[in-house]
């Protein structure tokens, strides 16, 4: 034999392979539904006024008359967002804004009463939720009682959330009420961002505290002393 390495043939994707790989019942139910999520995206993109909209199976979109989404968003599976209008007998005016070229994976929830901005670039794990309210009152004159179910509480809503240019969010973040994250900042997976994050940081915890910093003169990400 040849001492010349062999390189195994590289693993095929085509519909041949996968009727192949798992019948053609299979194959019938991908191709319809990967149609289906074409024709839903084109038509999302339409009431959404943007482009290049790409969105996993079993999505869940409310209030899209108070949402601006940027061209060229993508989300993986189970999508949620949610610019919330009422709830437990109360009206609200979101605003709900995701700028060009943000890419989220499964299982996010977005979802706002008051204001949520996210700049363009955005790179976003799965499991994460952003959201700039609680079930619940619980500072100012009127608060919620722990005897009322969290169900029938009023949703809070004076805090905003920012999320800057070429944020990327780790697996499993909570970016809640108060956040805001500068530009080019990375916030560890499990974080809980509660409020200023600087920007070009690396973030973890809970709540998330700066561990890292950009340099620009060494180009490197330099240790934060405390």
């Amino acid at each position: 034999m040849s001492n010349r390495e062999i390189t195994p043939p590289a693993p095929s994707d085509s519909l041949a392979d996968f009727a192949r790989e798992n019948g053609f019942f299979l194959l019938f139910q991908k191709v319809i539904g990967a149609a289906i999520r074409r024709s839903r995206d084109r038509l999302l993109a339409n009431r959404l006024r943007t482009r290049g909209l790409r969105i996993g199976k079993h999505p869940k979109l409310e209030g899209l008359a108070h949402m601006h989404i940027g061209e060229n968003f993508s989300a993986g599976n189970g999508l949620w967002l949610h610019a919330v209008t009422s709830f437990a007998g109360h009206r609200y005016e979101p605003s709900l804004s995701i700028g060009p070229n943000c890419n989220v994976s499964d299982q996010v929830h977005i979802a706002c009463t008051l204001s949520i901005t996210i700049a363009e670039g955005m790179l976003c794990g799965s499991r994460v939720i952003i959201s700039d309210h609680a079930h619940g009152i619980y500072s100012g004159p009127r608060q919620s009682p722990p005897t009322q179910r969290p169900v029938e509480r009023p949703l809070s809503s004076q805090r905003t959330v920012t999320i800057g240019r070429n944020v990327w969010i780790g697996d499993g973040c909570a970016i809640i009420a108060g956040a805001h994250i500068g530009d080019g900042s990375i916030i560890g997976a499990n974080s809980v961002v509660t409020g200023p994050i600087p920007p070009n940081t690396i973030a973890t915890g809970i709540p998330a505290r700066p561990l890292r910093q950009w340099d620009e003169t060494t180009g490197q990400w330099l240790r934060i002393e405390r």
